[in-house]
């Protein structure tokens, strides 16, 4: 009996063992994965500011000359804030360690920077042709419309070098600016779209979208 007891022990004692060489490992890629988020929206923090400083200056010396540079930079940057948007979404959930969502204020507001950035850089150096396009979903909910919005517009991006879009939560009341945007545009219901300052409600197709911005197709 008393050999069975040991034995028992020592299987639940592997058993916490190995939970605890779980959870540690668990913790540590986590603690990576935010750690590398974290340096890419500082990076990416420091080209917007960077593109920021340049479209000032621009403006208050006339220097249209470095209008190309600018284009550039800020499509650079484009590239790099969808990516860690797409991070971010898919690691929403992960909050054992470190908290996601506080990184997630950081790039909505960091992206609102830039996204206020390019329109400054379209009056600035008069492209007509620059289409952005905002978009509003439900993060806290299920939204098939949201999601099924969503991969209409990453087929958009894909097809037209034209286009940015940027999204950000219809549901999420701790960000002034969100609110402040969505008063402004009449957004009350996700998935909607402004394009051309023009608010969409509901899902949009390609054809939808492409009417209100013309489309200069990839090549």
């Amino acid at each position: 009996m008393e050999v069975k007891k040991g034995l028992y022990l020592k299987a639940a004692l592997a058993a916490l063992a190995l939970f605890i060489i779980s959870v540690s490992v668990g913790y540590y890629v986590e603690a990576q994965n935010y750690s590398a988020l974290e340096t890419k929206l500082a990076d990416i923090e420091d080209s917007t500011q960077t593109a920021l400083l340049v479209n000032l200056f621009m403006q208050t010396h006339n220097a249209s000359s470095m209008c190309s540079a600018l284009e550039t930079e800020l499509s650079d940057v484009e590239r790099e804030t969808y990516s860690v948007y797409t991070q971010l979404e898919q690691n929403k959930g992960m909050n054992i360690l470190t908290n996601y969502d506080s990184l997630r204020k950081k790039y909505f507001l960091m992206n609102m920077r830039f996204y206020l950035t390019l329109r400054a850089y379209k009056q600035s150096c008069g492209d007509p042709t620059l289409q952005p396009i905002l978009f509003f979903y439900n993060s806290q909910n299920e939204c098939p419309e949201c999601a099924a919005q969503g991969k209409v517009l990453d087929s958009l991006r894909q097809r037209c070098s034209n286009y940015r879009v940027y999204a950000f939560p219809n549901d999420v009341e701790q960000i002034s600016m969100i609110k402040t945007f969505k008063a402004y545009y009449h957004v009350a219901t996700a998935p909607s779209l402004v394009v051309n300052d023009e608010t969409l409600t509901g899902i949009q197709g390609e054809p939808q979208v492409m009417a209100r911005a013309p489309c200069v197709q990839t090549t």
